[in-house]
């Protein structure tokens, strides 16, 4: 089975659309995905959107069973309306989801250590539920230092990682950016052995087409291939 977390080295960094461009690309390849986002914070549509490229899978209360309208981190936003997630909810819309199916694919929140509780952040969850990662990152300067203690949190966690993913999101399109065409060969001298892929940007996120074919093209269906287990 197919069990992968998605996470960033930021918020905005493209998790949303590389998640959906996953689970789109291996519905296509006939496998049956569904995907989560456990907690959304803030007015958007990211869990609509994996639930869409999941091809509806799954009740959607159990695709996102936690919403918050503050856009804050799920403990900062919990403990503003003076409450606590819990945990047991999640890990039974994790059960359901899972039941019957040859993958899930579960999209974090911000980075691997935003804290959903006071004890327990999302590498955390991703242990809990026994997936393997990828780490998404914004392609510009900077993101060297991002991705490595990305990386450092997650193996803490002794969490699999699967790959990096450079994404080309307009915000990081800077042509002045010379780290943009360094990076990518940067982080694989330092972090031997893990794959790391370049995204590119997709005029429309919400055209699963265009994002399959990114997914295709970029090797970005491999990572999730690998993650079998």
């Amino acid at each position: 089975m197919i069990r992968l977390g998605v996470t960033g080295t930021d918020t905005a960094v493209g998790k949303t659309v590389v998640s959906a461009a996953l689970v789109g690309w291996l519905k296509a390849r006939g496998v049956k995905i569904a995907a989560m986002k456990p907690i959304e914070s803030g007015v958007n549509d990211d869990a609509k959107l994996l639930h869409k490229a999941s091809g509806c899978s799954g009740w959607f209360g159990d695709v996102c069973p936690v919403r918050f309208d503050a856009p804050l981190s799920p403990f900062a936003a919990a403990s503003e309306q003076g409450s606590t997630i819990n945990l047991s909810r999640l890990d039974a819309a994790f059960a359901r989801l899972s039941r019957d199916r040859d993958g899930i694919l579960v999209e974090g929140a911000g980075g691997l250590l935003v804290p959903i509780t006071q004890t327990v952040s999302y590498a955390q969850l991703f242990a809990r539920w026994n997936l393997a990662i990828i780490i998404v990152a914004a392609n510009r300067l900077g993101v060297i230092n991002h991705v490595l203690l990305t990386v450092m949190a997650a193996r803490e966690q002794r969490l699999d990682i699967k790959g990096i993913v450079l994404n080309s999101v307009p915000a990081a399109n800077d042509p002045k950016d010379l780290s943009r065409r360094s990076n990518q060969k940067c982080l694989q001298q330092l972090l031997p052995g893990v794959p790391i892929i370049r995204f590119t940007h997709v005029a429309d996120p919400r055209d699963l087409s265009l994002l399959i074919e990114e997914t295709e093209k970029s090797g970005l269906g491999k990572l999730a291939i690998s993650s079998k287990h």
